[in-house]
Order: C-alpha cells, then structure tokens, then sequence
C-alpha cells in the first residue's frame, strides 16, 4: 500500500510526500474487502472449472474472474468514499463517472495477467506475480478513487448539459 501510494504521489505530481491517511484508507479497504472477496472468487473460479492448465480452462477462468470486476471496483470506490466521509450522493455520482473507465483499465491489466497467469505460471509462482501487478494496479486504483471530484462535476455536467440539447433539439 505504502509503494502504491507514493507512486500515486508522482503521478498527481505531489512529489514523495507520503498520505498516511490515505495508505491507511487503501490497507482497511484491501484486508477487509478485496483480499476476502478476490479469495472467495478465485475458490469459487476453481471450484467450477477447475484447476487444469489449459488454454480453454484459462479462457473460461479469466472471464469468470471479469465477471467480478464490477463488484470489486464498486466495492473499492464505495469503501474508500465511506471512509472519507463523502455521502452516499457523491460516492454514486463518483461510480457513475468512474467505473467504466476503471473497470476498462482493470480489464486491459488484469485479463492478460490472468490468462498468462493461468496458462505459462506454475502455480507456486502465481501468487508472486499477482501480488506485483497488484501493486501497479492498486497504485491506479488509488489514484482513480481519489481524484478530485471537480473533474468528475465538470464531466457529469457536460454529460447533463449534452442530454439537455439532445432533449431541447
């Protein structure tokens, strides 16, 4: 989390100065939701297709595993709002903006990671990898949730006002 943040600091140009809160934020939200949940999904994954190293095995895998996608970035954006202080009203408007540009980026991440995980990576090896893809991943994700909300306004409001000419036309 700690690596994830400061990375995060250099891409929204803060330098190294390190978020304490905000690591706290990302540590709370990944050991009491995502780390249960990816592990009842992969489990689940495992019990239907089994674990077979096959590319069609692979295959159905990965898009079982993408189909939990939406579940896990709602969840993150939802808990990292909560934990702010943001009302249910900001955190909806921010899942509106935000997941399907996240849940893009995670599948352009993930989906390969996955199946190069599942078809060439023995598995003793498998959790390592993840583990540092995660960090690059977690590093996005905690600069998607915590964007400044005045680009997601200024988005929402060309959206509404683009709705409006659509409606008044």
């Amino acid at each position: 989390a700690v690596v994830s943040t400061q990375s995060t600091g250099i891409i929204e140009r803060r330098g190294m100065a390190h978020e304490v809160e905000r690591t706290a934020r990302s540590v709370t939200v990944g050991a009491g939701f995502i780390a249960p949940f990816v592990t009842f999904a992969y489990n689940g994954v495992d019990k239907i297709v089994g674990s077979s190293q096959t590319i069609l095995s692979s295959v159905k895998k990965v898009g079982l595993i993408a189909l939990f996608s939406p579940i896990t970035n709602t969840g993150y954006i939802t808990l990292n709002g909560l934990l702010q202080g943001h009302s249910v009203q900001r955190i909806s408007q921010k899942i509106r903006l935000d997941l399907v540009e996240v849940l893009m980026v995670g599948y352009c991440v993930w989906l390969p990671t996955h199946f190069s995980l599942f078809v060439f990576v023995p598995l003793q090896h498998r959790l390592l990898i993840s583990n540092i893809v995660g960090v690059v991943w977690t590093g996005y994700l905690t600069y998607a949730a915590n964007r400044q909300t005045g680009n997601l306004q200024r988005k929402h409001s060309e959206q509404n006002g683009n709705e409006e000419r659509k409606h008044s036309e």
